[in-house]
């Protein structure tokens, strides 16, 4: 129930969202598009991640990890090797699926929008975050017949997966509690026993996330230090510790 004071503050935000006429965008993206998703964004989105994409929206201060600042231009679900730009449909699936299934990360799933309201967002959030070219999809080699787990727990441990995540898994490693992301924030290495993975459970989705990293957070992308075979069996051994049916 709003109190007095919220009950005339909540409006006037609501206001001045809709009144906002926005940060300045990049150039490049249909101009009915940008308009189209910057109209859902300040009904949508503004009030976590703000009106000028900064994320320092009003409802920002009770959300642990903080909104995205999309002013940044760097994203943790990409398809695309680290540092580069996410492709459309990378920004298009994050904001369908969202990733509120992962343990402390709120970003709901606007699987309800239709389609085109979905994509009219992706254009005006790569205006707010300076994107004018998408980044190349990493190349995703065929997926085995079956997981080597036991050379996916020699991956795990040679690559000191552990430090963070914990022997088994828990995100109780010596180094989770010092944990902080680009911007100095407090975070936590997530338990993969729960199964809940940012970007999906999909054993391609967690080939990509170990090759590519979680740019803006300490996940480094770990293409360059293994072979595509030991991703796959530390994709595998990764899923085996949630019980998660690794075939899939």
């Amino acid at each position: 129930m709003l109190n007095k004071r919220s009950s005339i503050i909540v409006p006037l935000l609501l206001l001045f969202i809709a009144q906002y006429s926005g940060p300045a965008l990049a150039a490049g993206a249909d101009p009915a598009l940008k308009a189209a998703g910057k109209k859902i964004y300040m009904r949508e989105c503004a009030a976590c991640h703000g009106v000028e994409g900064d994320g320092a929206g009003p409802g920002a201060y009770i959300l642990n990890p903080r909104p995205r600042n999309l002013q940044l231009g760097v994203f943790k679900l990409r398809s695309t090797p680290t540092g580069e730009n996410p492709t459309d449909q990378d920004l298009f699936k994050t904001i369908t699926r969202g990733i509120s299934s992962m343990a402390g990360a709120m970003m709901p799933s606007f699987q309800e929008l239709p389609a085109k309201d979905r994509w009219a967002l992706v254009t005006y959030v790569k205006a707010v975050a300076g994107i004018d070219k998408a980044g190349k999809p990493i190349d995703l080699p065929t997926k085995p017949r079956s997981f080597d787990l036991a050379l996916g727990r020699q991956v795990y441990e040679r690559l000191q997966c552990a430090a963070c995540h914990g022997v088994d898994g828990l995100g109780d490693g010596t180094s989770s509690l010092t944990l902080k992301d680009a911007q100095k924030r407090r975070i936590w290495a997530p338990d993969l026993s729960r199964g809940q993975f940012k970007g999906g459970a999909m054993p391609r989705d967690i080939y990509t996330r170990i090759s590519t990293g979680l740019d803006g957070t300490p996940m480094p992308a770990y293409a360059s230090k293994a072979k595509p075979n030991e991703i796959w069996a530390l994709s595998g051994y990764v899923l085996s510790l949630s019980k998660k049916n690794i075939n899939d």
